[in-house]
């Protein structure tokens, strides 16, 4: 049976067509104008479309809870729009549907690393007309990381999700318990690159075993991190009593390297200044650097 396009010579014909093209474009208008704000509400992306309750309720308790989804994971354009809503949005809807979206949801934070661009952050924070403020004794150079091509979210990753691990279902998933485990963690938990033992140190550290390669990739200007201590803490940084002294700054690594217990006489499993169990050094230091220590 052959295909005939209609006769628009035909009065009939083609009065029928324009009411079709018209009742089409009024579907579409509705479409764009009901459909889209609806599915762009926070609060259908957390409980409705993809299953993401605890990424909803941390952001809900987080300095973005003003700012929608859409604001930070879509580029302010229509076309970008169009095409999360007509792309990312269906697919989001089909992996719910049938269960076959990742969980924990971007536990390796892939998509801050290498898919959330610094323009967007920039839409608000941008660095040229803004102050930035420091805990006393942290420096932080925002230029310098900049020039080097590191986006914002590389450090910033858990700014509007801080503690999604929290609620559930997070913690009831056998994928999330695989994962602690792994870590030789209790339950899953997201890292945080804003601390230094997790962010910091993957560029900065001082064993160069203990860096982390892709995050050093992502360096665009060529420049190797500094690793000096006076890089990023001023001369008042608050060190804990009794380490405030000039000479234990400059003498306490050779210290540790020729006894390391007597560091365990304060920081020991159940001594006044424990640390969980875990050596104190590595609140600061890396495992494999104090790995090195021996005790005597």
């Amino acid at each position: 049976m052959r295909f005939k396009l209609p006769d628009l010579r035909d009065p009939d014909t083609k009065f029928r067509m324009t009411l079709y093209a018209g009742a089409f474009a009024i579907s579409m208008l509705l479409f764009i104008s009901v459909v889209f704000p609806l599915a762009s509400n926070s609060t259908f992306c957390g409980k409705a479309c993809h299953n993401m309750a605890p990424e909803w309720e941390s952001w809900k308790r987080s300095s973005h809870a003003q700012v929608t989804c859409y604001g930070c994971h879509v580029d302010q354009t229509l076309p970008a729009l169009f095409k999360e809503k007509l792309t990312s949005g269906p697919k989001g809807m089909f992996n719910t549907a049938f269960n076959r979206y990742e969980r924990p949801i971007n536990p390796h934070g892939h998509y801050s690393q290498n898919l959330l661009p610094m323009a967007r952050c920039q839409r608000c924070h941008a660095m040229e007309n803004r102050k930035f403020t420091f805990t006393r004794g942290i420096y932080m150079n925002h230029e310098a990381h900049k020039a080097a091509g590191i986006d914002c979210a590389v450090c910033h990753n858990r700014v509007a999700h801080n503690g999604a691990e929290d609620f559930e279902p997070l913690k009831s998933w056998p994928e999330g318990k695989k994962l602690a485990a792994e870590e030789g963690e209790k339950e899953f938990r997201y890292k945080n690159f804003l601390t230094m033992k997790e962010g910091c140190l993957r560029c900065h550290s001082g064993s160069p075993g203990s860096r982390n390669p892709e995050t050093l990739a992502l360096i665009e200007n060529g420049k190797t991190p500094p690793t000096d201590c006076a890089t990023c803490h001023t001369s008042d940084f608050e060190l804990p009593k009794g380490h405030r002294d000039a000479s234990w700054r400059s003498g306490h690594g050779e210290v540790a390297k020729s006894n390391f217990a007597y560091c365990f006489t304060c920081h020991g499993a159940g001594a006044k200044f424990d640390n969980g169990g875990k050596p104190w050094c590595t609140r600061c230091h890396d495992a494999e650097k104090v790995g090195t220590f021996k005790l005597t």
